[in-house]
C-alpha cells in the first residue's frame, strides 16, 4: 500500500488530483491510499503524529504555512518521502529546488506528464523497502537499503552508517557492494576508494568534497582525485533528471 498525501487549498483541484491518482494507480497495478489536506499545517500535523507518506503532492502558493518552512520541514522529518511540487507560477522553483522535490507540476495540469511523473515516482518509491542483507559472525543482517548514508571500507571491514546515526558493519570488500547495487534505482556514488555514497543524502558538493546530512548533523567526505570528474558528470545527470522545472 503506497500513501500519498495531496495538500493544496483549491478544493475543485484537489478533487481532480485524487481521481488522477486513483486511475494512474489502477493502471500501474499498485494500490494506493490517499490523504487530503487543504492546507499544510494539518500536513505537517499529521506527519509528526507518525503517519509517513510515500509521496506528497503539494501546492507551494498555499497561505497559511510559508511554504519554504514546510518543505524543509517536511525533509527534516523524513528525507526519502517524494515530493511533487504544484504551481501556477515558476517564481518559488528556484527556492524550492534546495529541499530536493521529485518533480515540478504547472497547472493546469498536463495529463501526460502527470501520467510520467506519477510513473516513475511510484517506480522510486518500489526500492525504498529493499534491503541490504550481509552476514556478520555467522548471523544473516539486513538494513533498509533507504537508510544508508554511506559505506566506508577501513582495514577489510565495510561500515555502513545508517541516518539515525547508527553503524553496522561486516568482512568484506567495497567493490562487491559497488557491484551488488549497480542495479538499484537509488543511486550510489562510489567517490573514493574508501567510500560510497548514497546520493539522497548529499547537500553539498565542490570539486573535492562533499557534504552529507546523517541524524540531522552534516559531515564532509573527500572525493578521491581519480574520480573527481566521473562522480561531478554522474552528479550532474543525477541532478538533472531529479527536478524538472518547465
Amino acid at each position: 500500500m503506497l500513501k500519498i498525501a495531496i495538500c493544496d487549498d483549491d478544493l475543485n483541484f484537489t478533487g481532480s488530483l485524487e481521481t488522477l491518482v486513483l486511475q494512474e494507480s489502477r493502471c500501474i497495478g499498485i494500490r494506493v491510499d490517499i490523504d487530503v489536506f487543504s492546507d499544510g499545517k494539518t500536513l505537517l500535523k499529521s506527519i509528526h503524529s507518525g503517519e509517513r507518506y510515500g509521496l506528497i503532492f503539494i501546492d507551494i502558493e498555499m497561505e497559511q504555512i510559508d511554504r519554504i518552512s514546510a518543505a524543509w520541514e517536511i525533509r527534516e522529518t523524513d528525507r526519502s518521502v517524494m515530493l511533487i511540487y504544484i504551481s501556477g507560477y515558476d517564481q518559488y522553483l528556484k527556492d524550492l529546488f534546495e529541499v530536493e522535490p521529485f518533480r515540478f507540476l504547472s497547472k493546469p495540469l498536463n495529463k501526460k506528464k502527470f501520467h510520467q511523473y506519477f510513473k516513475e515516482a511510484c517506480h522510486r518509491i518500489g526500492e525504498t523497502e529493499v534491503f541490504y542483507q550481509f552476514t556478520f559472525n555467522r548471523e544473516i543482517q539486513k538494513v533498509p537499503l533507504k537508510d544508508v548514508v554511506y559505506f566506508e571500507s577501513r582495514n577489510r571491514v565495510v561500515h555502513i552508517y545508517l541516518n539515525d546515526g547508527s553503524t553496522a558493519y561486516f568482512y568484506g570488500k567495497l567493490n562487491v557492494v559497488e557491484k551488488e547495487l549497480a542495479d538499484s534505482r537509488r543511486y550510489f556514488l562510489r567517490i573514493h576508494q574508501s567510500f560510497l555514497v548514497n546520493y539522497d543524502y548529499i547537500t553539498k558538493m565542490n570539486f573535492f568534497n562533499i557534504t552529507i546530512s546523517i541524524n540531522k548533523k552534516e559531515i564532509e567526505l573527500n572525493i578521491s582525485e581519480d574520480r573527481q570528474k566521473e562522480v561531478r558528470r554522474q552528479l550532474c545527470g543525477m541532478a538533472s533528471g531529479k527536478a524538472v522545472i518547465e
